[in-house]
């Protein structure tokens, strides 16, 4: 990924318009560079703070992401947009710590948040600034191994889904973002990207950053203020 670094205008996305005049359909990918960062924990007594860093020896890595999206013109109805996201770390616990009141030393770890999306959007604003809310069904295969213990997770969550697009006169070129998150009792998900769009005839690009962040407050008897941030690039093409 770091060929395209030079490439990167850094800012935000080009959402797939709500209320377009005509059909349209979109099909794109890329890749994100996602770097972890934070800690976790269990509530239980004697549980120590595991960062994802020096007790996990998490690295950076990259990973590919998919998405489709329709655009039709009947107000009533929403658009579609599709996504999948992979989001894993594995590595050897770095030393020795407490988890869930057992003593964890040396083994194998693994973090995994994958995502499935289905967005449903309308759009509000539809000019040179356009502006989209709507309803993200995220599905999260989850999967969390240290040492010997090891949690799965298969869950939909809802969560609220906002875009806004800036598009630069003349230029072919865009800037916006997108955020989605959920929130209840003191534990917050949110995913929140930034990226700049050119757009020539039916292919497109885009670059920016990209940030995941998961705030646990005693969920299942775990805490956690984790982070996976970095540059993503890919392409689409608009038929």
């Amino acid at each position: 990924m770091q060929k395209f670094i030079p490439f990167v205008l850094f800012l935000s996305l080009a959402s797939p318009t709500a209320m377009a005049d005509v059909l349209g359909l979109y099909v794109g990918g890329g890749a994100w560079r996602h770097d972890p960062s934070g800690s976790f924990s269990s509530t239980d007594p004697g549980s120590d703070s595991i960062d994802m860093k020096s007790s996990m020896n998490f690295k950076e890595k990259t990973e590919s992401y998919l998405w489709l999206a329709f655009d039709h013109p009947l107000p009533i109805l929403p658009n579609i947009r599709l996504e999948k996201t992979g989001l894993s770390h594995s590595s050897s616990t770095g030393g020795t710590f407490n988890y869930k009141g057992n003593p964890v030393a040396t083994g194998a770890t693994r973090i995994q948040l994958d995502s499935t999306d289905a967005i449903l959007y309308y759009r509000l604003l539809d000019n040179w600034v356009n502006f989209d809310i709507g309803l993200d069904l995220r599905k999260i295969d989850g999967e969390f191994k240290i040492g010997g213990d090891t949690s799965k997770f298969n869950e939909t969550i809802p969560m609220l889904y906002l875009a806004a697009q800036f598009d630069l006169p003349f230029s072919g070129l865009s800037v916006g973002g997108d955020y989605r998150v959920i929130s209840s009792s003191g534990s917050r998900y949110s995913d929140v990207r930034l990226r700049a769009v050119y757009e020539m005839s039916v292919i497109g690009f885009e670059a920016g950053i990209r940030s995941v962040n998961l705030i646990l407050d005693n969920v299942d008897g775990i805490n956690s203020d984790i982070e996976f941030k970095g540059l993503m690039v890919g392409a689409f093409l608009h038929f």
